[in-house]
């Protein structure tokens, strides 16, 4: 059960140049997570077509958001409250996200990663979906997340495009996916 499930919601695709604009933190199994929504960053360009998928306004992320150090410690000290080592890490192409953060910490610590705060293994559902698609257990076509939502859980993809609503669809479809393979433990 030692698995940290995020997400996070950004101004465009690009880490180096691109600002996160929230993240959220979910212990896998229970409901204690946190959302961090983050300042609008001077040097960082926010796409307008990224935002207005996101649904989420600069006049927002102002009033609402914290700065990136903020960001970070939250981010640290939800990881140090939530679990004894260092946990894994799901995701929705996880590694999507992880890269964001650790451009985060790079630009705001001297030598501080988050991929120093997780375990270096990461869960995947998108990664799942393609080995269940490739051993003949899925036939589903798109990865998108509100597909793979739509498929192995049967539901309409809700609060899709918000870090909240993408950590718990994901979850879910993890839960779906490990059935399916046979694994009806805990992550």
């Amino acid at each position: 059960m030692n698995t940290l499930v995020i997400d996070v919601e950004t101004s465009g695709l690009i880490p180096k140049e691109n600002a996160i604009t929230s993240i959220t933190l979910k212990v896998f199994g229970k409901d204690i997570h946190n959302t961090i929504f983050i300042k609008p960053q001077k040097e960082l360009f926010y796409d307008p077509r990224a935002m207005q998928i996101t649904g989420i306004s600069m006049a927002y992320l102002e009033q609402e958001g914290v700065d990136e150090i903020t960001a970070i410690k939250k981010t640290i000290t939800f990881i140090n409250d939530n679990f004894e080592r260092k946990p894994y890490v799901l995701g929705h192409n996880v590694e999507f996200d992880v890269n964001f953060i650790n451009e985060m910490f790079k630009r705001r610590t001297n030598n501080l990663l988050f991929t120093d705060k997780i375990h270096c293994h990461r869960k995947d559902t998108m990664y799942n979906t393609l080995f269940l698609k490739d051993s003949g257990l899925s036939n589903i076509e798109s990865l998108s997340l509100g597909s793979c939502y739509s498929h192995f859980c049967g539901l309409t993809p809700k609060d899709a495009h918000s870090s909240y609503g993408d950590v718990l669809m994901t979850e879910e479809i993890y839960k779906k996916q490990m059935k399916l393979i046979g694994g009806n433990r805990d992550a």
